[in-house]
């Protein structure tokens, strides 16, 4: 008898933000803070949070929302409408501290592009970046970076706009920020953030321009947890 395994690991929620008027994570637990200052606006799924330059969410490490997540395969997605008020680089997630993975999305509203840098081997490192000319003033854009250990991606709207060789990051990332501070700050607004272990697929970032990720979570088994794994096992038998 000869025994055959194939399996495909599906793309598994982390955390959730609806920001429907609050930074609590509705799958896991990992509930943020909001500092500085913000309102809550309508937005691209029922309410938005409207963050003013400096402000953002704080959102310590945790057992799911581990520190070497972005390590491994991942997705993160959010939806923002910046108003430019920010720094020119304005942080979407931002890691820290700095001497860990560090992992960042930035847009830069000057060229208008979208960037994701970390840490890798103690070095500040340029891991996937879009061509400029793709992100404007107060309009919609949903950004979904992904990696299956094998690529990094970032999407635009649903359209894969960037694709790069993956890299590991040094991982050991003790809080997140949904938003920016200090010198590179984040303005406008932000709906409908996520995390994933394991890369979406891109019929369900298709599916997230139309439905919030709540909603594609409880049709779709690609982004449930309870199918995290699926195994076809096939025996086969030789007389």
């Amino acid at each position: 008898m000869f025994l055959c395994t194939i399996s495909a690991q599906a793309a598994d929620l982390v955390a959730y933000y609806p920001l429907d008027g609050d930074a609590k994570d509705k799958k896991n637990g990992n509930h943020g803070k909001i500092e500085g200052k913000s309102k809550w606006v309508d937005g691209k799924f029922g309410k938005a949070i409207d963050l003013d330059p400096k402000s953002f969410i704080n959102i310590p490490a945790s057992k799911t929302l581990h520190g070497d997540l972005f390590v491994n395969a991942f997705t993160l997605s959010a939806w923002i409408k910046p108003n430019f008020k920010g720094s020119a680089w304005e942080h979407i997630w931002r890691s820290l501290p700095t001497g860990s993975g560090h992992n960042t999305l930035f847009i830069n509203k000057d060229s208008g592009l979208v960037s994701w840098r970390g840490m890798v081997g103690g070095g500040w490192t340029v891991m996937c970046q879009t061509d400029g000319g793709l992100i404007e003033e107060n309009k919609w854009y949903n950004v979904t970076m992904t990696s299956d250990k094998k690529k990094f991606r970032i999407y635009l709207n649903g359209s894969k706009v960037k694709e790069t060789d993956h890299k590991v990051t040094d991982g050991d990332i003790e809080t997140y920020h949904l938003g920016g501070e200090g010198g590179e700050t984040y303005a406008g607004l932000m709906d409908d953030a996520a995390v994933f272990s394991g890369a979406m697929e891109e019929s369900t970032i298709s599916k997230i321009q139309k439905d919030s990720i709540g909603a594609v979570v409880m049709s779709d088994t690609s982004v449930d947890s309870k199918a995290k794994l699926a195994t076809t096992w096939a025996n086969l038998k030789r007389l």
